[in-house]
């Protein structure tokens, strides 16, 4: 009964691929949340999430699952607790983790969507999914605007189009409004129900503008150079990840570190910390078993606090 008016639309059966398939979402922001919420509404019975970030207020304004009884919680724990709310009979498994190429087989699913904000991760999945020949669904939003692209299989590759993991606009530097964050998201999840259920997904890239309501699409060829589709697998490698990067999340920095997370744990534990198993929080620092996450004013303020704290 749950699904019944769905159902009579798409079938019982392609009903039952919904319920057998397992979907990863990478990010748990403005798309992350609403895919994941329709995802579940709509039958998807196994969730693989993943999120490095805690709730901040500047992220209610758009990301839908949380609250403000939610903040600075883990948004990986907080949505499957909401999503399960939602749909006591959903499988999911939730990782607070920063996702990079040492942990990245957590990802291995029927289908992954890309709810990310910045490059760096979204070539590594991209490699990810074209070496082991998974779909995934590369979605953003910025301003007013927005894109979806399906990556299938034998099709053109993220990294046929894109080239610089540096050069993108972000929510913080240039804003976004919820509507478009939504309105993505429920055109990514459209696009997760068709690849799901073998009814043509879209091929052409999409972009949807709603200050003028303008919806493109554009023909996407593979490029016949493209290193990913050679099978040179740079980021899975680990070559191409960057010491700092800067994220979208307002004034935060992932600096990647050797350092041995256990003992960190506990000399930093006596300073007091709030400890989340994958990870914890130290003053204004997520620290992670490979990356230390910093909110700070500038790249200079996050490394000097990496160094006091963590080390060189």
């Amino acid at each position: 009964m749950r699904y019944s008016r769905q159902e009579i639309f798409i079938g019982k059966q392609a009903q039952e691929k919904l319920k057998n398939s397992t979907i990863t979402i990478v990010g748990l922001g403005a798309i992350g949340t609403v895919s994941s919420e329709l995802l579940v509404r709509a039958g998807i019975k196994n969730l693989i999430l993943i999120d490095r970030d805690l709730i901040e207020l500047t992220n209610l304004q758009r990301q839908t699952l949380f609250t403000e009884e939610h903040l600075n919680k883990p948004k990986a724990i907080i949505a499957k607790e909401v999503l399960n709310k939602i749909n006591s009979e959903a499988n999911i498994n939730s990782y607070f983790d920063d996702l990079n190429y040492k942990n990245i087989d957590l990802i291995k699913s029927d289908l992954i969507l890309d709810c990310t904000d910045n490059l760096e991760t979204r070539f590594l999945i991209n490699e990810f999914c074209i070496k082991n020949k998974i779909p995934w669904i590369y979605a953003s939003a910025v301003k007013d605007s927005g894109y979806v692209f399906n990556i299938l299989p034998d099709h053109a590759c993220i990294n046929c189009i894109l080239k610089d993991s540096k050069a993108e606009e972000t929510c913080e530097t240039s804003g976004v409004l919820n509507t478009i964050t939504n309105l993505i998201a429920s055109i990514q999840v459209n696009e997760a129900i068709k690849i799901l259920t073998n009814n043509n997904p879209e091929k052409d890239l999409i972009f949807f503008s709603i200050n003028k309501n303008n919806i493109s699409k554009i023909k996407v060829n593979k490029n016949p150079d493209c290193k990913v589709c050679n099978n040179q697998y740079e980021y899975l490698k680990g070559s191409k990840q960057q010491d700092i990067v800067r994220y979208c999340s307002s004034g935060t920095y992932k600096i990647n570190g050797s350092f041995n997370y256990n003992n960190l744990r506990e000399k930093l534990k006596k300073l007091g910390t709030k400890d989340f198993k994958t990870a914890f929080q130290f003053k204004n620092m997520t620290i992670f078993k490979n990356s230390v996450l910093i909110k700070a004013d500038s790249e200079k303020e996050a490394k000097s606090l990496y160094s006091k704290y963590i080390g060189n």
